[in-house]
């Protein structure tokens, strides 16, 4: 069924925005999880210029309907301040390198805002998550839909249970307004060989004044090999499965998997309880493994920065 846009947006007045931090801001809590989004407070309106959609935006897709009733989903807030449940735009910035790229909130006068600029930088990154030729397999719609329903695994949480809530029918209808013709960014299909032989023991040797990533990861990609021998085939593609979740293939820079062991100093996440593995992202353990995510890295030849001793080779 069709939703007019005068129906996608609350008339409720805004909620205000709370800046926790200089590098997280949050939104207090609006109400359940069916009411209509609410937009954030705006900048002065001399600074904002409602921009037309055109033939030239990303995929066709239209910024107006965006602006109005997709941009403020990605604010609401999901429940707390810390954890699975919160807004979108507190792990999903371009400054935690994570995939929808949205822009840090801009802060004046006690306001949280995006502005004109930010809003069609957010466009750009959403742009390239969804698929216009078949919304339904749009990544920004799988992620936060639950796995029972068609979703895919999400660690920021479950936000839809069926395709039938009012957010999923909202994102899905914008991402209709786009070209039948365009389709999904390709995906890099990330080699299995290469992980097994190369990655996967970077998560068992440490490097100094960092802990070894089994020590926290043990239960997800990190497992800890057999003693005395290596992984078996079942336990690589188990960490494999697990890993691939953190990974944004073809897309180093928007990988967790890359972004959370660097030191903030040099781009990285400002919270990582394992300590830093990486102190420039041009370190050469890094770039062997970027490598990996981008597609470029095949087979079982290791290079240099990935090669170890331990655990022992069958």
């Amino acid at each position: 069924m069709s939703i007019s846009l005068m129906s996608r947006v609350s008339r409720r007045p805004a909620c205000r925005l709370l800046a926790l931090s200089l590098s997280s801001l949050l939104l207090a809590a609006c109400g359940g999880e069916e009411q209509a989004t609410p937009a954030a407070t705006p900048p002065p309106a001399a600074e904002v210029e409602t921009a037309a959609a055109t033939p030239d935006t990303p995929k066709g897709l239209d910024y107006a309907f965006y602006k109005e009733a997709v941009e403020p989903i990605f604010l609401r807030n999901r429940g707390g301040f810390v954890g699975s449940d919160t807004s979108c735009v507190a792990c999903h910035t371009s400054q935690a390198n994570a995939p929808l790229g949205l822009q840090p909130l801009t802060l004046e006068d006690g306001n949280a805002f995006w502005t004109e600029e930010q809003s069609q930088q957010n466009f750009a990154n959403v742009a390239m998550l969804v698929n216009p030729s078949d919304p339904a397999s749009s990544r920004l719609l799988l992620a936060p839909l639950a796995p029972t329903a068609g979703g895919e695994r999400h660690s920021g949480g479950i936000f839809w249970d069926s395709p039938d809530h009012s957010e999923y029918r909202v994102m899905a209808e914008w991402i209709t307004t786009g070209s039948p013709d365009a389709g999904a960014e390709s995906i890099v299909d990330l080699d299995f060989d290469f992980f097994r032989s190369c990655v996967q023991p970077v998560f068992v040797n440490p490097i100094e004044n960092a802990m070894p990533c089994a020590e926290c990861h043990s239960g997800e990609f990190a497992v800890e090999p057999p003693e005395g021998s290596y992984w078996t085939m079942e336990q690589s593609q188990q960490a494999f499965e697990d890993l691939v979740y953190l990974v944004d293939p073809g897309r180093p820079d928007s990988s967790r998997f890359l972004h959370k062991p660097l030191h903030p100093n040099a781009g990285g996440d400002l919270m990582h309880n394992g300590g830093r593995r990486w102190f420039s992202p041009d370190d050469p353990e890094r770039q062997a493994l970027a490598a990996w995510v981008s597609g470029e890295a095949r087979g079982s030849e290791c290079p240099a920065p990935l090669q170890y001793d331990f655990p022992p080779r069958p």
